[in-house]
């Protein structure tokens, strides 16, 4: 074995096998998860580390994992683009409820850290691959 195969080896995987069904709907659960902790009241969302903006970093970057593997024929930067404007979005809609613009910047920030710390393995793999074809 070489260093780049796979332990598991690399057989091919089915779109609608049970694995691939369960990332897909894992993304899923964590889109939802992030929309709910925006929205729900803070004493119902629990604090699993001491920084909002580490929470902030966390969840983005598990949801960036996750979308890397459900969707995995989507261009890196076409899912990157969405992240930035999925937290935008949400970041922005607290402004209507009152959030502070400063403060709601600082989050956006620390969700795009989280895409971008997911992401950037995937793009480096990808190099690589292609200068192995190369």
């Amino acid at each position: 074995m070489t260093d780049d195969q796979p332990i598991l080896g690399n057989p091919p995987l089915r779109r609608t096998s049970p694995l691939a069904v369960a990332v897909r709907l894992a993304f899923l659960a964590a889109i939802a998860a992030i929309v709910g902790a925006i929205f729900l009241p803070p004493p119902v969302v629990p604090d699993f580390v001491q920084s909002p903006y580490l929470q902030h970093f966390a969840a983005f970057y598990v949801a960036a994992l996750l979308a890397l593997a459900a969707l995995p024929r989507a261009p890196v930067v076409r899912l990157f683009i969405g992240f930035m404007l999925f937290a935008a979005l949400l970041e922005g809609s607290r402004i209507l409820v009152g959030g502070r613009p400063a403060v709601l910047q600082d989050n956006w920030v620390a969700d795009v850290g989280g895409v971008a710390a997911a992401m950037v393995p995937a793009v480096v793999e990808r190099f690589r691959s292609r200068l192995r074809r190369g």
